[in-house]
């Protein structure tokens, strides 16, 4: 056996875009929050608040390897995050949003990276993280986040047009780092 792997790909191309051009009606994501909120999204909504993304996140100067932290629970807008990272070519780093400040800290100063995306679960812990942070040039927040960082989500999709073309990144590029859990040392990061 061997995979056959392109010379060329990138993770949002074929994760939404193939699909919001082949079937931009069809089902995505269906979401339920706790408290029995509910909503679907179709492959043409990921990809058109994904391209809004990214047009945002190259505004706020992202460029192709930089490092995006998303610290969100499983939510649409984390969908989002990581299609609009990967179709920038930068390198899409998931958080837990349980993480203290240490730990926060710990992770984006190592990584250095860029861009936070983050919403109320983690916005008071990566604050307090913040001042530790120099890479760290701005924060996006997102639902009732809004207000406590750089750039509110909402306003800043709003802003953007709907399309984007996604950076012709390698196959063996960058596009995922995720750390270690620390239990045996410091945490130590992975990328993929």
């Amino acid at each position: 056996f061997r995979w056959q792997v392109p010379a060329h790909f990138n993770l949002a191309e074929v994760c939404a875009a193939r699909w919001a051009r082949s079937t931009p009606q069809a089902v995505a994501i269906r979401y339920e929050h706790e408290d029995g909120r509910r909503a679907t999204f179709t492959y043409a909504d990921l990809q058109a608040n994904a391209d809004r993304l990214s047009n945002a996140l190259a505004r706020l100067g992202v460029q192709r390897g930089d490092r995006v932290a998303i610290v969100m629970p499983q939510r649409f807008e984390t969908a989002v995050a990581h299609i609009a990272v990967a179709q920038l070519g930068a390198v899409a780093m998931p958080l837990s949003m349980l993480f203290g400040p240490d730990a926060l800290e710990y992770r984006l100063q190592h990584s250095e990276a860029v861009v936070a995306i983050v919403d109320e679960s983690a916005i008071a812990n990566l604050r307090a993280a913040r001042p530790q942070c120099p890479a760290l040039r701005r924060v996006v927040a997102v639902g009732d986040a809004a207000g406590q960082g750089d750039v509110d989500w909402d306003a800043a999709l709003a802003a953007e047009r709907s399309g984007f073309t996604a950076v012709k990144t390698k196959a063996d590029e960058a596009a995922v780092l995720i750390y270690t859990s620390g239990t045996t040392g410091p945490p130590k990061g992975a990328l993929i």
